[in-house]
C-alpha cells in the first residue's frame, strides 16, 4: 500500500494527509485514538480537551479524515452499539496506524522547531535585537 516513506513522510506528504499539510486534524485524531478506540462524537471532545480548545475538529472534516485513514489502513473501524441510542462507528488504530503516529511526532517536531526559529526572529527584529537570532 505504501512505498515504505522516510520517517515523517508518511504524514505530511500523502495527497490526502490529513486534509492538507497545514492541518493539524489527523495527528489531533491520532493522538485521540492512541487513547482508544472511539466514535466520532468522542474524538471530537477528547481533540478539543487534548490541544485545550485550540483545535475544535468540526464533524464532516474529521469523519473525511477517518474515512482517509481506513482506506490507507490506518484504523479499522466497525459498529457497535449506542449507550442510548443507535449503534456507531468506532475507531481504531491498526499497526500501520501507529506507525502514521510515530511519523507525525518526526514532523511535528520539526514544525515545532522551524515554528520556534521564525517566532525568534520575528520577535528579534521587533525588539532590535538581531544578535538574538545568531546561530554560534
Amino acid at each position: 500500500m505504501h512505498d515504505n516513506p522516510s520517517p515523517g513522510e508518511r504524514c505530511c506528504e500523502r495527497k490526502q494527509g490529513g486534509a492538507g499539510r497545514g492541518t493539524l486534524v489527523e495527528p489531533a485524531a491520532l493522538a485521540a485514538l492512541l487513547a482508544s478506540a472511539k466514535h466520532g462524537y468522542d474524538l471530537r471532545r477528547a481533540i478539543t480537551q487534548i490541544t485545550d480548545g485550540q483545535i475544535e475538529a468540526d464533524a464532516g472534516g474529521l469523519y473525511r479524515v477517518l474515512r482517509r485513514m481506513e482506506e490507507d489502513g490506518f484504523v479499522t473501524s466497525s459498529w457497535a452499539e449506542g449507550d442510548s441510542g443507535p449503534q456507531r462507528r468506532e475507531y481504531e488504530l491498526t499497526a500501520e496506524g501507529l506507525d502514521l503516529a510515530a511519523d507525525w511526532i518526526v514532523h511535528l517536531r520539526q514544525r515545532q522547531h522551524v515554528a520556534g526559529m521564525l517566532a525568534d526572529t520575528i520577535e528579534a527584529s521587533l525588539t532590535g535585537d538581531a544578535s538574538s537570532t545568531t546561530k554560534p
